[in-house]
């Protein structure tokens, strides 16, 4: 069990990984093509400490997974329609994994697949991914996101705080302070998606 486990968690964070190398592609930057990063091997994506944590976490059992992957180079200036595909490639990767929780929570209700703890997991591990990756802290995608809305001098203030998010994301994690964040999201999402299951 843990080990397929494992296998959706790396399926999950490369998808999502892939979502922003494609999106930005589309929007005209091949950067992450260039790089390798158009690729369903694992290796090309994961980040050691961000795969590490969530497998720590699942084998002590925790219900609470966090979890990130190697951000895709990006060159902003070539995106076509500049803050409008910036936005694009930065939420891609979310909406992905929140794509991949309501598909699972469809599969359940139509009975292609069957309601267990594997299936259960696969929505659970997307919805923490894409929550996780939401959250407004560099180098997270919802940094991204509120970077695509201001001006140079900010955008460059919120890149500068890469290097000291993990820091942060992991001292909150540490004081609880990041569940109690998280948590109500959670909630909502799964209101919706046993909704979803059980209409």
């Amino acid at each position: 069990m843990f080990i397929f486990k494992v296998i959706i968690l790396l399926f999950s964070l490369v998808l999502h990984e892939l979502a922003h190398g494609y999106m930005a592609l589309f929007c005209g930057d091949k950067t992450a093509k260039y790089s390798g990063r158009l690729s369903f091997n694992p290796l090309k994506h994961l980040d050691p400490i961000g795969t590490l944590i969530p497998i720590f976490m699942l084998l002590s059992g925790s219900n609470f997974i966090i979890g990130w992957a190697k951000p895709v180079p990006v060159n902003y200036f070539a995106l076509r329609n500049g803050r409008v595909g910036e936005f694009l490639v930065s939420i891609a990767g979310v909406l992905t994994n929140y794509i991949l929780m309501i598909l699972g929570a469809l599969l359940i209700r139509f009975g292609i697949i069957p309601f267990n703890n594997l299936s259960i997991y696969f929505i659970i591990i997307n919805m923490a991914l894409g929550t996780f990756n939401l959250l407004p802290v560099p180098p997270l995608d919802g940094s991204r996101i509120i970077a695509s809305f201001l001006n140079n001098e900010n955008r460059i203030k919120i890149f500068t705080l890469d290097t000291y998010g993990i820091l942060f994301i992991l001292c909150l994690s540490y004081f609880g302070v990041l569940n109690k964040v998280i948590s109500p999201i959670y909630n909502i999402l799964i209101s919706f998606i046993d909704l979803i299951i059980r209409s």
